[in-house]
């Protein structure tokens, strides 16, 4: 069906540390078997024992006959609910049945036992996100007691907890973000640092992923702006944005290369970019001068 209507099939795979290798391949044979065009988000690898691998999957895309994708997010660290470190065994059956688990003095030693050859350190993980006492806030795991705090705050908070998980290496992120199939997603949020959305400690990709990339000279700033516009465009079928051309929406961004800065931080988020004068979305001004607008023309896409 997904080949048939030449649509994309995007996967998270199943693991991004000891066994990326294996999760991509298993993706890759997905995509050969299938024809669908095939798209592996955030292709990295977590774990310094695991640096290297995102190079030998990068191959595998190279070797394949089929039309693969990757993105990824010019980070160092990831965000995703602190419970994607539960054993898949744990989770198996909902909410409810991993809560009853995790009141069970066996399953959590169990889990102390699974997570005691982890790829990823307790102090490379930090408390970005939860309802309630903000008191484990900007503190790693390791510094809130290690195994028993996350299995603490699993427990009492379900999938609301947040983390921010580091152990990826530079050269990795070069890597994927210099190969010719990759595009860059930020995979983050629209947030208002005076609104609702504005707590917290979230991702800075969600402020600075893509002024960061275009700054970084991972690659020349033309082919750098191919990958955050016009690539990622035609790759969804977006046929009438990210290329400025006439008939085209006018979505358009007037930027200074040498001001162009990401200010945002893993402490301090809320920061929107540097060098960015002007903003235009479907024509209308939406940042003037650094400073927004109010304008909101933008509208929900559905492909």
């Amino acid at each position: 069906m997904v080949a048939a209507h030449d649509k994309i099939l995007t996967w998270h795979l199943r693991d991004y540390g000891d066994d990326l290798r294996t999760a991509a391949a298993e993706a890759i044979q997905v995509a050969e078997t299938t024809g669908c065009r095939t798209q592996l988000s955030h292709l990295c690898a977590v774990g310094r024992r695991n640096w290297g691998a995102v190079t030998d999957v990068l191959a595998m895309i190279d070797e394949s006959e089929v039309d693969i994708g990757v993105d990824l997010y010019p980070y160092l660290a990831g965000n995703a609910p602190l419970s994607q470190l539960l054993p898949a065994w744990v989770t198996d059956g909902g909410a409810d049945t991993t809560r009853e688990r995790l009141a069970d003095p066996v399953v959590r030693q169990r889990i102390r036992a699974a997570w005691a050859d982890n790829a990823l350190s307790w102090d490379e993980i930090t408390v970005s996100a939860l309802p309630g006492d903000q008191a484990p806030l900007r503190r790693t795991i390791a510094d809130l007691g290690a195994a028993d705090a996350a299995l603490d705050l699993i427990a009492a908070h379900g999938n609301a907890v947040i983390m921010t998980a580091g152990g990826r290496g530079a050269d990795d992120l070069a890597a994927v973000l210099a190969h010719p199939t990759s595009v860059v997603a930020s995979d983050g949020l629209a947030l208002d640092p005076a609104g609702p959305t504005g707590g917290g400690v979230p991702h800075p990709r969600s402020y600075g992923c893509f002024p960061r990339f275009l700054a970084s000279g991972t690659v020349p700033l033309p082919e750098a702006v191919r990958k955050a516009t016009s690539a990622p465009a035609a790759r969804i079928g977006l046929i009438d944005r990210g290329v400025l051309a006439e008939g085209n929406r006018a979505d358009i961004v007037v930027l200074d290369p040498d001001a162009l800065a990401d200010r945002a931080t893993f402490t301090d988020p809320h920061r929107f970019p540097a060098g960015i004068d002007l903003v235009l979305v479907n024509g209308e001004v939406v940042v003037a001068n650094g400073e927004h607008t109010g304008a909101r023309p933008g509208v929900v896409h559905r492909n």
